[in-house]
């Protein structure tokens, strides 16, 4: 564990596609933010909850958004809170992520210097997946000059920075990317994990 890396779980969705919110909704008796906040705290000392000041957990600090909507204002809300950390994000609605792909994640970065890479992200043939990444100060920043200028996209942030890509080659050690990074968006998602041999 590393208190250089601040755990963020991004929680501060609409839910609009699900029809009820995200955060809170359970699988095997577990919350989905419950669920993120552990896993990052088996990499990380300080998790906190980005949910807009929601309070979706007890356990955890909640913190409110900062500029932007979406992920972003999530992201920049954490980076708020702690401009010298490195953050570890993790989206709530991604219950597959494994606990090791996490560390990995963290790893990249401390272990280049501070002129390399800014971010470590998984990329694979579906894309990137920029709410399971690793983020460095300087990259909060860019992207906090970005929202300035009302650019949101957050794929389109990525392509400015130096980044330590996680590519499919190395993430099949932590299982298929098709299942690691299921993202549960619509009722239908969840009763497939649920009904499927992952829903441990």
């Amino acid at each position: 564990m590393t208190d250089l890396v601040v755990g963020v779980v991004l929680a501060g969705g609409a839910s609009r596609r699900m029809g009820q919110d995200k955060a809170r909704l359970e699988i095997d008796g577990v919350s989905l933010v419950e669920r993120a906040a552990t896993k990052l705290a088996t990499v990380c000392d300080t998790v906190v909850i980005a949910d807009g000041g929601r309070r979706t957990t007890p356990r955890w600090t909640s913190i409110e958004d900062g500029p932007g909507r979406g992920p972003a204002a999530g992201l920049l809300g954490a980076a708020r809170h702690y401009p010298a950390s490195d953050l570890l994000v993790l989206a709530c609605d991604l219950p597959l992520v494994p606990e090791a792909l996490l560390a990995k994640l963290a790893a990249l970065l401390q272990r280049t210097a501070d002129g390399g890479e800014k971010a470590a992200v998984p990329r694979w043939q579906r894309g990137v997946e920029p709410l399971c990444a690793c983020y460095r100060p300087a990259a909060l920043t860019a992207l906090s000059r970005r929202i300035a200028a009302h650019r949101y996209t957050l794929h389109r942030w990525l392509e400015t920075l130096k980044i330590r890509y996680l590519e499919a080659d190395e993430l099949v050690r932590y299982g298929r990317p098709e299942e690691t990074f299921l993202n549960l968006n619509r009722p239908a998602d969840l009763a497939r994990l649920v009904s499927g041999p992952t829903s441990g």
